[in-house]
């Protein structure tokens, strides 16, 4: 006779979990890393473009703080960004003296031609796979999970 299943630790659950959400990122390290040879730009500026449209335009200062760099290294990528046509410089609304980057139509096309097909086999996989509650619950482990990772990137730029 089988022996019963034993149920499982909180810890080995998490030990698991965070072995999994380890995967993905390096999955979409290597995803990235080839969209960016695609889009003719280093991963560092393709980080930074993925900022840049997630914040819907942000500031070069607040783009140095999300990215890790500095405000030279920023400079630079900004620069790159808009010689290729992917990012611009735009007056910021708040304060005419800033300005804040803002993505292109140019690398939305480029984007959607990458990124569109995987963002469709999200959309299928995870509607078919989840409730809408269990979205809202894993939803709410990445915000806990992005707090958690801002947190310690402050820890690690503080110590050095």
């Amino acid at each position: 006779m089988a022996e019963p299943m034993r149920r499982r630790s909180k810890d080995e659950v998490i030990e698991d979990l965070i072995r999994e959400f380890r995967v993905s990122g390096n999955q979409d390290d290597a995803f990235d890393s080839l969209a960016a040879e695609q889009l003719g730009v280093s991963e560092t500026d393709l980080r930074c473009l993925n900022i840049i449209e997630n914040a819907r335009g942000l500031g070069a200062g607040e783009l140095a703080t999300e990215a890790g760099l500095t405000a030279g290294a920023v400079t630079g990528v900004i620069d790159r960004l808009e010689r290729v046509g992917y990012a611009r410089r735009v007056p910021d609304p708040g304060d005419r003296r800033r300005i804040r980057l803002e993505v292109t139509p140019a690398f939305y096309r480029s984007a959607d031609r990458i990124w569109g097909p995987m963002a469709a086999d999200w959309r299928s996989t995870l509607s078919r796979r989840f409730t809408i509650d269990e979205l809202e619950r894993i939803t709410a482990f990445l915000r806990a999970t992005n707090e958690l990772g801002r947190r310690h990137a402050v820890r690690l730029r503080d110590s050095r």
